[in-house]
């Protein structure tokens, strides 16, 4: 099985950096259908994925200079961030860029499915052959994205798309993994959503780049666009000033502009030191966070090795988690 598994998993790096050698257009459809069997491989299986991302011919593939973009669009459930992901991704191809859609739905406690229902807002892009769409169930993660969103967001960079979306499932008081993960982060609101208190306590006020109200032909939204705007403007002229645009998807008003907004948060991070600070401090975020990935599948196979002799002492309040957690770290640490 293993060996069959190794097998595949080699097929599958040939297709994805290209370098089988195919008809182009052959070529870019395997390609394709490769990135979505590899996105299945560490969705179904996580320890998959460092194997498959530390694969040589991978490793070589990212050695090349990248220009894709990762844009993350998240915001409050409802806000219609599915429908302006797709007037994006119409957008973007006007620009003539290419694009993946990875719209991350939740998936249900009980059964562990997810109704994947973003594909269908997206239908007018299935036929082009320069958009990839994938939705990926969160399987109970939290953060607003999947386990296995990083590692998906690298396999498509490999065949270098222009751009990245990443539609997350919604954020609430907490979840806000996506800037750690997208290069330009838009946050989706709509009028009447809550005053600035409230946003502040749902510690999503300092999240993006870029803020959208949307929906704004139901209510007006212009003391919010107001109090965003006195609560995100920077100190430091130097620093990016996160603009606070208004949209009406339902209209497809305000996409150009928006878009526009992207390109120009791209420019930003490419030449200021600031910017470009930014961003190495998120790439240092990603790679702690691989670390922690990494280390994760480790431990968990030493806790599955702790006697239940211990367990029980843990649960009689003679010792505690912590000191059978440090045991296991120092032991590794030794190794």
């Amino acid at each position: 099985m293993k060996i069959q598994q190794s097998i595949e998993l080699n097929s599958l790096v040939e297709l994805l950096i290209g370098k089988k050698a195919l008809p182009n257009v052959e070529l870019w459809r395997s390609r394709i259908r490769a990135l979505s069997k590899a996105i299945t491989f560490v969705e179904n299986d996580p320890l998959l994925a460092p194997k498959l991302l530390s694969h040589a011919g991978i490793q070589l593939a990212e050695n090349k200079s990248s220009k894709t973009r990762v844009v993350g669009i998240t915001g409050l459930p409802g806000a219609g961030k599915s429908t302006l992901t797709n007037l994006f991704v119409r957008e973007l191809r006007a620009h003539n860029k290419s694009v993946a859609v990875l719209a991350v739905d939740p998936s249900s406690t009980l059964s562990g499915g997810a109704i994947l229902g973003d594909r269908i807002r997206m239908q007018d892009h299935f036929r082009d052959t320069h958009v990839f769409i994938r939705s990926m169930g969160s399987r109970g993660a939290l953060g607003g994205v999947a386990k296995a969103t990083r590692s998906a967001i690298r396999l498509a960079t490999l065949l270098e798309f222009d751009y990245i979306l990443v539609e997350t499932v919604g954020i609430g008081q907490s979840e806000s993994d996506i800037i750690n993960l997208a290069d330009t982060t838009l946050l989706v609101l709509m009028p009447n959503s809550g005053d600035e208190i409230q946003l502040m306590k749902a510690g999503i006020l300092q999240l993006a780049n870029i803020y959208i109200i949307n929906k704004c032909d139901l209510s007006d939204p212009s003391r919010m666009v107001q109090e965003i705007k006195e609560n995100t403007m920077p100190l430091d002229s130097e620093v990016w000033c996160p603009p606070v645009l208004k949209s009406s998807a339902s209209l497809n008003q305000g996409i150009k502009e928006i878009t526009e907004q992207i390109f120009l948060h791209s420019e930003y991070e490419n030449k200021h030191n600031k910017g470009k600070n930014l961003r190495n401090l998120r790439l240092r975020r990603e790679i702690l966070q691989n670390i922690l990935i990494l280390t994760e599948l480790n431990f968990k196979e030493e806790t599955d090795k702790i006697p239940d002799s211990e367990i029980d002492e843990l649960a009689q309040g003679k010792t505690t988690a912590m000191a059978l957690a440090q045991n296991l770290y120092t032991k590794y640490i030794h190794k």
